[in-house]
């Protein structure tokens, strides 16, 4: 299990720093990096995508135009009790697609939200859902959101429901076999959405963008 506090020696600036090296080059490996997705729950999937350096940190457009409802998550938290996105109404909520073995991009990502959660003075949620239900049963998921401190919710399911609810967001992922001693590894799309209180969905934010962009999006669909 990769964990969370080391987040594997990077940061958001660097990430993109050391992104910028591969222009032109197309990419493809585990978690190593940002998958482009659609950032569109009306997608099907899950499919692999290829993975491809992000655009400058804050030049991409996040928004939903017009805002949606957001797609219904129905899976298990880590108390092994049913969960339901709908009861988390009346705070913004953060729902992120990754697995507690993912070495860099989800540590990197959540430790983002975290320091984003900080900044903004907002108690917003952060949903992380497991692309990898085989290891990431209810007690993982538990566990490694308990590193990130209190407002974050872990989920897992069966294979048929995770990969039902990556559909509906709009969120790839693939098994990638691997030689490891740590065993098989995930390719996944690395967008975090961003529902406001009112369950809309308003945001998907890129790989790299970084905290005071999550803090300025969570302060914006909070109405602060």
């Amino acid at each position: 299990m990769a964990f969370p506090g080391r987040r594997a020696g990077l940061v958001s600036r660097r990430v993109a720093s050391v992104l910028a090296l591969a222009i032109a080059a197309t990419l493809v490996a585990a978690c190593g990096g940002a998958g482009t997705g659609t950032g569109d729950p009306a997608a099907s999937g899950p499919v692999w995508v290829e993975l491809v350096t992000q655009p400058p940190m804050g030049s991409r457009e996040t928004a939903y135009d017009p805002p949606r409802p957001a797609p219904d998550i129905f899976l298990t938290d880590g108390d092994g009790r049913p969960f339901d996105l709908a009861s988390l109404r009346g705070s913004p909520v953060l729902v992120y697609f990754g697995y507690t073995h993912c070495p860099d991009v989800c540590p990197t990502t959540l430790a983002d939200i975290r320091e984003g959660r900080k900044q903004s003075g907002i108690d917003a949620k952060v949903v992380f859902v497991t692309i990898d239900p085989e290891r990431d049963d209810a007690a993982a998921m538990k566990q490694y959101t308990g590193y990130y401190g209190a407002g974050y919710i872990g989920l897992t399911g069966t294979p048929g429901q995770i990969a039902e609810t990556a559909a509906a967001w709009g969120a790839s992922y693939t098994k990638l076999p691997s030689d490891s001693a740590n065993g098989y590894s995930m390719g996944h799309s690395a967008d975090a959405y961003l529902v406001d209180p009112a369950g809309m969905l308003r945001h998907h934010i890129f790989f790299g963008a970084g905290s005071d962009l999550f803090a300025e999006l969570i302060t914006e669909v909070a109405g602060q």
